[in-house]
């Protein structure tokens, strides 16, 4: 610009026209400098409004909240012991988490150990837990009022004949038939519905020990992030109400805030109503299991026609996308421990080092998963990324993990008191007539073992 403002002077005689040439250049100038900063601005709200809703994308897909169903056909294989110390683990490692504990079991063991425990003050006495639960909360609150909003739509209160249910602890027999409802089509418009809000069926189990006996001197504190909707009494949901349920609550979960982490419990009748319920909106199952080979056996053979992942295969294809539940972890329980320290054998991944002959049966039980996974398709896509996983040390690696045998009394104590290993305090213990003495090595070790398979599992 120089050059050619000095070129002009030589070659004009007038300074006026010097001076006109430079304005223009000068405007020139400027203009394109409005030209650019325009151009960077425009870019800049533009980068700005992709990241924008980047973020918002994220949000909305971190407002799922984590949904977990426990779930073996065999009785006895630890999936309310195992969801109970779960949840409590989880909720005590993860303040800032709400979690909730739904007790889709005939026998509530799961209200009865977060709700004050197994023990009872006489032999044919109920529960403290049960009986914790059952006065603290009304039908409308508990599982019973939960699974009649699912299935009718109603935000709250149940009908005349729903409250007609007496309450298992009540004399109710779980293997009596239930009496047919009416009106119950499944063909309902649940898009159209407001979700049901899960937090009106939830109570803290804090709370509730608040107000009453909690069965003996020892005093502890259970998360106040901790809540579970208990469950009393018969499951009244009839198959034809199910389609409808499951649209329902997998409404009620997408509507919870996103720092919310469901867990449901189930029992072994694998496919009940509640159960096909529980698979179809969870999308993460968790299979206890023991070591036991007739125990493995019936997970794919069982004559009751409960057979877990032949009720999986049937339900998925009842429609496409109907099964939303896939195998996330397999935890093998009650495994004889040689040392307290987390081990690596052979890609399963475990909080303490089990016993020899422990390992070997572990991992027979893995590598047969593993053959029928890899040839037949058959249990491939019943396990999350199932797909994803290239060798046996990765299937191991990924899916298993495991929970020793803890000390009989450190188990009782805790199963009696309805206190978590997480928060069980050392020392001596009165339950009722039982006293014990809790050791202080024993119990760290194992609350260190919890926390890891708590890390695992929720990972």
């Amino acid at each position: 610009e120089g050059s050619r403002s000095s070129e002009r002077r030589v070659a004009s005689e007038s300074g006026e026209a010097v001076e006109e040439e430079e304005r223009k250049d000068s405007e020139r100038v400027n203009g394109l400098w409005v030209d650019v900063r325009s151009f960077v601005c425009s870019f800049g709200f533009f980068f700005f409004f992709q990241e924008s809703e980047k973020k918002k994308a994220l949000s909305r897909c971190r407002m799922v909240s984590e949904t977990y169903v426990f779930a073996n056909n065999k009785g006895g294989s630890g999936k309310s012991t195992i969801a109970f110390q779960l949840a409590a683990s989880l909720a005590k490692k993860r303040p800032e988490t709400q979690v909730l504990a739904i007790d889709f079991s005939l026998y509530s063991d799961l209200t009865t150990m977060l709700c004050g425990g197994t023990s009872r003050p006489s032999l044919l006495a109920a529960s403290r837990g049960a009986q914790t639960a059952l006065e603290g909360t009304s039908k409308d609150e508990r599982v019973e009022g939960l699974l009649r909003a699912l299935a009718t739509g109603k935000q709250g209160g149940m009908s005349d004949e729903d409250s007609q249910v007496s309450g298992l602890f009540g004399g109710w027999n779980p293997f009596s038939p239930s009496k047919p409802r009416a009106n119950q089509s499944g063909t309902a418009d649940t898009k159209a519905e407001a979700p049901i809000d899960l937090r009106r069926f939830a109570v803290r189990p804090s709370d509730l020990l608040n107000e009453i006996d909690q069965g003996g001197d020892v005093q502890w504190d259970l998360p106040s992030n901790l809540w579970v909707c208990c469950s009393c009494g018969e499951l009244p949901l009839e198959p034809q109400e199910v389609p409808d349920a499951v649209r329902r609550l997998r409404a009620a979960i997408s509507a919870l805030p996103q720092n919310w982490v469901v867990m449901i419990d189930t029992d072994h009748l694998a496919k009940a109503p509640v159960s096909e319920l529980a698979f179809c909106a969870a999308t993460k199952l968790i299979l206890p299991l023991s070591i036991d080979d007739n125990d493995f056996s019936r997970l794919f053979i069982d004559p009751t026609g409960n057979a877990l992942f032949d009720v999986l295969e049937t339900l998925e294809g009842r429609e496409a996308g109907w099964l939303q539940s896939k195998v996330h972890k397999v935890v093998f329980n009650s495994v004889l421990h040689y040392q307290n320290q987390p081990s690596q054998n052979e890609g399963i991944m475990l909080p303490f080092t089990p016993a020899k002959a422990c390992i070997q049966q572990m991992k027979n039980m893995a590598d047969q998963m593993y053959s029928v996974h890899k040839a037949e398709d058959k249990l491939v896509r019943f396990f999350v990324d199932g797909h994803k996983i290239g060798s046996t040390e990765d299937f191991r690696q990924r899916y298993f993990s495991g929970m020793r045998k803890a000390s009989e009394i450190v188990m009782n104590a805790s199963k009696l008191l309805g206190c978590p290993i997480c928060s069980l305090p050392s020392g001596m213990i009165a339950i009722d007539t039982l006293s014990c003495t809790i050791d202080a090595k024993v119990l760290q070790a194992l609350q260190n073992e919890v926390a890891i398979l708590t890390d695992s599992v929720f990972s």
